[in-house]
């Protein structure tokens, strides 16, 4: 005998509640609401109280808005009780199964409820990280939070420049954003200036503030890119009808760089955390013996994992991971290869996704199934999913149920081990040079078949 609670999590309102018998699906009482607090929590267990008799179990389902599910899930699971969150495309489908078109909190609260009752397999037990592991989490999602703004700052530090000086953007090796571009655009942006300067005198400008030595032709293309601009709006400023302000924007731009390298700063600084912390949990770096992966990624993928033993097999680790591919088959007829579900968590399916893309350039057998895809004519994307899904991945459930086995039974960590295509060990150099002499001249096409 047991007890389904579905809770529709609000951010601003209180949450709402209803209560179902596992056996049966029929809900019990009414719906109620209760807030995140300590008047809120004894409201809901009394209101379970009531209705529960002595040998039945309570197992809670909730949604997951923002982080408003955090302090739920932690004091429901601090107090002994069982707490799941289905996938979001089961609860839709199944909201839409029983309630048509209509959507209420109520409705959303009941929905989840009946997902762990009707489709268990969807509906994954929640993992909440503690201590070290706690701590690790925060940073890597605030390190993803700070890479993301990066990559923003960067594009909105093109389009200024594009706006007013179209040529720039398009000078190769990262011009704009290297350390003597920077330099150029907090005093330059506006290509009269540069005009005035001169060549000679912007060459050594930008000569005192770049690392390495300036090719001559990056310094003519910047300086053709500012009399192109020039004569572009010659007319537009003849007509006084300049869409911009030189000196505003120079401004902006200012700040926005000022931004751009702060964020660095904290990126850096996120980073040297996440190694120590990394350090910390895997003394032995066993998780960075992984071919493709190193502190950032390792810590990512431990982060999304938490506990490698909530997935009894690999085939729920693939169904965490989201990489397998959709199947669409009727009677003897089954659809041409349909795209990956994309159905789980979008951190771990890009960790890993950025780790096989690496990993293949490394491992034999990973190197061969690639390119095995990619004379198939699979791109290079739908290859790299598909090592993901079918050499990586394994990998890593193995290495971490080893990892986890070996902290239990106090043995030596295990590390990656790197074989031949025949099985026979091999180190890590042997394998990068078999790799470079099967496929190095190996290139594709835009259909993507292999040419040597």
């Amino acid at each position: 005998m047991a007890l389904i609670v579905g809770i529709d999590l609000a951010r601003k309102s209180p949450h709402d509640a209803v209560i179902l018998k596992r056996e049966t699906g029929l809900e019990i009482g009414r719906g109620f609401r209760f807030t995140s607090s300590p008047q809120g929590f004894d409201k809901l267990f009394r209101k379970i109280e009531t209705v529960r008799n002595t040998d039945e179990t309570v197992d809670f389902v909730i949604d997951s808005p923002g982080r408003a599910w955090v302090p739920v899930a932690a004091v429901l699971k601090a107090n002994g009780f069982r707490v799941y969150r289905p996938s979001a495309y089961r609860v839709k489908k199944t909201r839409e199964a029983g309630h048509r078109r209509n959507k209420t909190n109520r409705i959303d609260a009941l929905t989840l409820a009946r997902c762990l009752m009707g489709f268990p397999k969807d509906t994954a037990q929640v993992f909440l990280p503690q201590g070290d592991h706690a701590r690790l989490d925060q940073i890597v999602r605030q390190r993803d939070r700070v890479v993301n703004s990066l990559a923003r700052r960067k594009q909105r530090i093109q389009d200024l420049c594009e706006a007013v000086n179209p040529g720039l953007t398009k000078i190769p090796n990262g011009f704009l954003l290297n350390e003597a571009g920077r330099a150029f655009l907090r005093a330059y942006i506006d290509p009269r200036t540069v005009l005035r300067l001169g060549r000679k005198r912007l060459g050594l400008f930008l000569q005192k503030r770049y690392r390495l030595e300036l090719e001559p032709d990056t310094l003519d293309k910047i300086f053709q890119a500012c009399k192109n601009a020039v004569e572009l709006y010659r007319s537009v400023r003849d007509a006084d009808s300049m869409p911009f302000d030189e000196r505003i924007l120079q401004d902006e731009l200012n700040w926005e760089l000022d931004q751009l390298e702060r964020e660095e700063q904290r990126r850096d600084l996120l980073e040297h955390e996440i190694k120590k912390l990394n350090r910390k949990l895997d003394p032995t770096d066993s998780l960075i013996s992984l071919p493709g992966v190193q502190h950032i990624l390792a810590a990512g993928i431990r982060t999304c994992v938490g506990d490698i033993d909530r997935f009894d097999t690999l085939t729920k680790h693939r169904g965490f991971a989201g990489f397998y591919p959709s199947v669409r088959k009727t009677g003897d007829h089954a659809s041409s290869p349909m795209p990956i579900s994309k159905m789980s968590c979008n951190r771990y399916k890009r960790y890993l996704y950025l780790a096989a893309e690496n990993a293949y350039k490394w491992d034999l057998e990973m190197a061969a199934f690639y390119h095995k895809r990619r004379r198939a004519g699979h791109t290079h994307t739908q290859a790299v999913c598909a090592v993901v899904n079918a050499k990586l991945l394994p990998r890593i459930h193995q290495l971490m149920k080893k990892l986890k086995q070996a902290e239990r039974d106090k043995t030596t960590r295990p590390l990656y081990v790197f074989r031949d295509l025949s099985g026979y060990p091999i180190s890590k150099t042997e394998a990068k040079a078999m790799i470079t002499a099967t496929w190095g001249d190996v290139s594709y096409s835009k259909k993507t078949l292999a040419t040597a």
